[in-house]
């Protein structure tokens, strides 16, 4: 039942984000970390010594919030959250975790919450005490390190601020495994300002890239016309405009 409530938060805020509700997707996407950090999403709490791999789905939920209160005009709940994300990431790395691999993606966390809260010379700091981390730790498979649970939601929120270009994994890595880390967090250095201030200029934030399908003969987009769409949230949206469509047969 718990691990359905962190579930059930998740999908509302992508119904909110897709209504232009960003107040309401804020919300949700804080009582999304709220549950999971509670261990009531099915796997360990916060301030686990052997949950670091739980931590990341949380962390970027906060980091979802922020974006989406920043939307909604309230720039002191969108600093809210991305300083309760920062305070969460950095007392993990300092007190909780013990694993180096792990407490250099919590440094990497802290960076991703410097951009949030507008500081890219701390930002560029958390990289570098990231990327020392890294290295330390002399991780066999780098690049299988970014699909563990840790840093993959993080993955996640890259390409879900990009959309609806849909940036790639080789994109935001490169295309040597071995380089798959230091890479990462160079790209996050150059771009995610440059992500999140499209987003904040834009006004707008899609709902996140699920499953996919293109050229559909069962939907037609009311808005765009398009027949791509996207499953997500238990629901069918534009792939191209994010309107909600709904199954049936295509018109003319």
């Amino acid at each position: 039942m718990h691990a359905r409530a962190a579930d059930d938060h998740r999908d509302a805020a992508i119904h909110a984000v897709a209504a232009d509700r960003y107040d309401r997707a804020g919300d949700r996407y804080t009582l999304t970390a709220y549950e999971l950090l509670s261990g009531h999403g099915g796997s360990h709490a916060a301030f686990d010594p052997e949950g670091g791999t739980a931590l990341g789905a949380p962390l970027c939920s906060l980091a979802l919030a922020s974006v989406c209160y920043r939307l909604a005009g309230t720039p002191d709940r969108a600093r809210a959250r991305a300083q309760s994300g920062l305070a969460l990431a950095t007392e993990h790395r300092d007190h909780v975790l013990t694993a180096r691999e792990e407490r250099a993606a919590c440094a990497e966390f802290a960076g991703d919450f410097h951009h949030l809260l507008g500081d890219r010379e701390r930002a560029t700091g958390a990289y570098d005490r990231a990327g020392e981390g890294y290295e330390a730790a002399d991780l066999g498979n780098p690049a299988g390190f970014t699909a563990r649970g840790l840093l993959e939601p993080g993955t996640r929120f890259l390409v879900h601020l990009s959309r609806p270009d849909d940036l790639t994994w080789d994109e935001i890595h490169g295309s040597d495994p071995e380089r798959a880390l230091s890479t990462r967090l160079r790209f996050k250095s150059a771009r995610l300002a440059s992500l999140l201030a499209a987003r904040f200029d834009a006004g707008v934030l899609m709902t996140p890239r699920g499953s996919t399908e293109y050229g559909t003969d069962r939907f037609d987009c009311p808005a765009c016309g398009s027949s791509d769409v996207n499953y997500v949230a238990g629901a069918v949206f534009c792939l191209r405009c994010d309107t909600p469509v709904r199954d049936g047969p295509r018109q003319g």
